[in-house]
This record gives structure tokens, sequence and C-alpha cells, in this order.
């Protein structure tokens, strides 16, 4: 039914680094430790930099300094500004909620997600099909500078546009304190599994499963199951690991093609995501013309999600300090 953990942490961690040879992507838990991976690798003179910018954002005070918790508040400034930056990493989800004028403004929801079946460079299709034919691949537009942001439909170049625009030298500060939220909150994003692609089937899911967000599991849905998978692991503790790994790691040698980065994650989608326990409960279930009932998770499954998300969050924050890094330099 699985993959084993070995094999993925090889995957997603030991080749990128070069070491041997639809709904929200992560909760608030996993966008923060991402982000806060970051802050860690990140020199100090950086730091300083991305929070005098945040500090420029349009919301800031009702976003950032009116929902700050007490106990951030009574901190020293380093601990203010790392939590800002965790917010910042954070707010593209709230802006899901924001109103009227706002909501348009700020409320980007296909950036957040990728088509299974769009393909560029070093990723394949994303899609799992189950008892039908694969839909023909969508082959996505080259890596180049995207000049509007309507004309951003992925995560892919949502990433592209804003490290772009955080990088351009004509953007205003307030441009570039939102496209740096939105490159932290991105780049975490492409690396859920359950947004690369999705499960596909004749009749229960002929338009896809929305990432698994249509495969019901004990009180939830698949996709949220990923998305909150690290949620009640002990934070400063899983926070202490991830850094430990980040210090010992060549960042210099780590992969920051965002199409290979897609293609981890579908590779996880492919080979774990979706056990053959899933697949054969969907074949039945179109069999008999029922709906499926709700799937339940096994705990070698959920151990195994846990570890593979940590990996991926881990992965997230690294590719993000050197891609921040990157455009301080440009």
């Amino acid at each position: 039914m699985t993959v084993t953990r070995t094999l993925l942490t090889s995957l997603c961690l030991l080749l990128s680094l070069g070491l041997s040879g639809h709904a929200l992507a992560w909760d608030a838990t996993s966008h923060r430790l991402s982000a806060y991976v970051a802050w860690e690798a990140l020199a100090p003179e950086q730091r300083q930099i991305f929070s005098a910018l945040l500090k420029k954002h349009p919301r800031f005070q009702s976003d950032f300094l009116d929902v700050m918790p007490a106990n951030i508040m009574l901190a020293d400034q380093d601990q203010q500004d790392r939590w800002v930056f965790g917010q910042a990493a954070v707010w593209p989800d709230l802006a899901r909620s924001f109103q009227a004028d706002d909501l348009i403004r700020y409320n980007r929801p296909t950036w957040h997600y990728i088509d299974g079946a769009w393909i560029r460079g070093d990723a394949h299709q994303g899609n799992v099909y189950v008892g039908v034919e694969p839909q023909p691949s969508i082959h996505g537009e080259s890596t180049g500078p995207i000049e509007h942001e309507g004309d951003v439909s992925n995560v892919v170049q949502g990433i592209e546009f804003n490290l772009a625009r955080l990088k351009h030298p004509l953007s205003s500060s307030s441009e570039k304190a939102i496209a740096l939220s939105w490159v932290l909150h991105l780049v975490a994003d492409i690396h859920q599994p359950l947004h690369s692609g999705a499960l596909m089937s004749s009749t229960l899911f002929a338009t896809g499963d929305r990432g698994g967000n249509g495969i019901s599991t004990q009180s939830s849905n698949l996709h949220s199951r990923w998305d909150g998978a690290l949620r009640n692991q002990p934070f400063d503790d899983t926070l202490r690991r991830m850094n430990s790994f980040v210090r010992q790691a060549d960042l210099s040698a780590i992969d920051m093609n965002v199409d290979t980065w897609l293609q981890e994650s579908r590779q996880i989608l492919y080979e774990f995501a979706y056990p053959d326990e899933i697949k054969a409960a969907v074949l039945r279930s179109e069999r008999r013309g029922t709906q499926m009932s709700a799937f339940a998770l096994d705990d070698d499954y959920v151990s195994e999600m846990q570890a593979i998300s940590e990996d991926r969050v881990t992965l997230a924050g690294m590719r993000l300090s050197v891609a921040l890094g990157a455009a301080l330099d440009r």
C-alpha cells in the first residue's frame, strides 16, 4: 500500500539537494513552519530587509499587528519579526475570507494549485487515472516573464510571477510586500502533493476529485488530512528537527527548478497519496452505482503521510531561503 519513508526521503530531500548524485494547501501550521525554516536560514541583514518590507503591506495593521498574539507582542523584536514573516506565509489563505473590494483585490484562488494535466519541462502529468483513459496533456508556456497577474493561472506561474515582481526595481513597496507573502505561501503549496493533480475515474470523478477533496475520510477528506498532517505534532519539536537538517545541508546544491518541485509532488501523488484500497473502492462504487463511503486511513498511512509532509515542508523552507536570497541579490 505504501512507499517506504526511506525511499520518499531520498526522493524529496537527497536527490533534490544533490547529495546523491482547490481547497487550502497545508494549514497555517505547515505554512508557518516552512516560513520559519526559511527565516532561520536567512542572514540577519536579509531578515531586516524583509521585515521592513512587510511593514509596507497594505493590510499590515489589520492582518498582522491587530492579530499578533499577546505572547509575541511581549517578546523581543526578532521574535516579533519572525512571527510577521510567518503570518505573511499564511496571509494568502486569509484573503479568501476578505469582503467586497479587498476580496477582488487580493484573493487569487487558482494560484494555490495546478491542473494535473498541465505539464512543462521536468513536470509530467499529475492525474491518477482509475478505469479511464488518460486525458491529453496541457502543455504550459515556457518559463518566461509574466507581465500581468491576470495571465497567472496556477501555482507554478504564481511562484514565477511573484518572484519577478519581488525582484523588479519598479515594483512599489506595497506590491513587493504582497509578492513576498505570495512567494512564502506558494512555494509551500507546490510541495503539497495533493495540489499537484487529482484522481480521475469514469463517473464518480469524471472531472477529478479536486486533489482528494472528493475522497471522504474519518471526519474529513483526503486533501484536508494532508493539509493538517503536522497540526498535532509539537510545533517547537518539529521546527527543531527541520532546522537541524537544514544546518547540515548544502543549500548551494538545492534544485531550484519549479517544474522539478512540481514533479516531486506528483511522484508522491502517484506512488503514495492514493493507495490501492482507495482506487479499488472507486472502481467498486462505480460498478455498483453507489457513492463511496468514508475511507479509513490506517495508522501506517497516517504515519507515512506525516513523515512525507515534514520532509516536504522542510524542503519548501530551504528553497524559500535560497529564492529570497537570490531576490535580494538581484
